[in-house]
C-alpha cells in the first residue's frame, strides 16, 4: 500500500527568454538547479523511495536524472505530471494528475517521488487534501507551492489520515 509521496519540484532553470517554459522541452535545469538537485537527493537518500515518476519536460527530467544516480531508482516519465500548458485549465491539470495518483494508489510501490512543475504539485495537494490543505504560508515566485527542489511530504498515518508537510528547502 501506498504509504508516501514525496512531491519534488523541479530545480532552478536556466533563463532564456527564447525558450518558452510551458511547451516541451522547456528551458535545461541552471548549474544552481543541479546543485538543488544533489540536495534533494541527499535528503532523499534515507527515505525509502522506491520509484519515481517525471515529467518529460527537460528541467524535470534533469532532476530527475540526479535522483536515479544518486539513488538508484528506477523512473518513469509521464506526461500527466508535466508542466501547465498554454490554453491548459487548472482542472484539466488536476484531472490528469489524479489520473496518476489513482494509478499511483493501485501500485505495489509503498514510497513514491514525483518530480514536476508548480501547478501540478498545487493539483496534487489539492486533490489528496480533498481541497483542505492551506498553502497561503507557501507561495514562492511564480505563485508555486514549493521553491525549486522544495520537497512536499505527503504521509498516510496508520488510521488511514494523510498528513502534508513542507519538508526540504535547499
Amino acid at each position: 500500500m501506498l504509504s508516501d509521496i514525496y512531491l519534488i519540484r523541479h530545480g532552478t532553470p536556466m533563463q532564456n527568454a527564447a525558450i518558452p517554459y510551458n511547451i516541451p522541452p522547456g528551458p535545461d535545469l541552471s548549474e544552481r538547479g543541479r546543485s538543488e538537485a544533489r540536495q534533494a537527493a541527499t535528503f532523499l537518500a534515507d527515505k525509502g523511495v522506491d520509484h519515481l515518476f517525471s515529467s518529460p519536460f527537460a528541467r524535470t527530467t534533469q532532476t530527475a536524472e540526479v535522483l536515479v544516480d544518486a539513488l538508484g531508482l528506477p523512473v518513469t516519465f509521464t506526461a500527466l505530471l508535466q508542466e501547465h500548458g498554454p490554453g491548459e485549465n487548472f482542472d484539466t491539470v488536476r484531472g490528469r494528475v489524479r489520473d496518476l495518483l489513482v494509478a499511483a494508489a493501485d501500485s505495489p510501490h509503498t514510497r513514491m517521488a514525483f518530480v514536476s512543475h508548480g501547478s501540478p504539485i498545487r493539483a496534487a495537494l489539492l486533490e489528496l487534501s480533498k481541497e483542505k490543505i492551506d498553502l497561503t504560508k507557501h507561495n514562492y515566485p511564480g505563485g508555486n507551492p514549493a521553491p525549486p527542489c522544495g520537497i512536499w511530504h505527503v504521509r498516510r498515518a496508520d488510521e488511514g489520515q494523510l498528513h502534508f508537510e513542507l519538508v526540504f528547502k535547499p
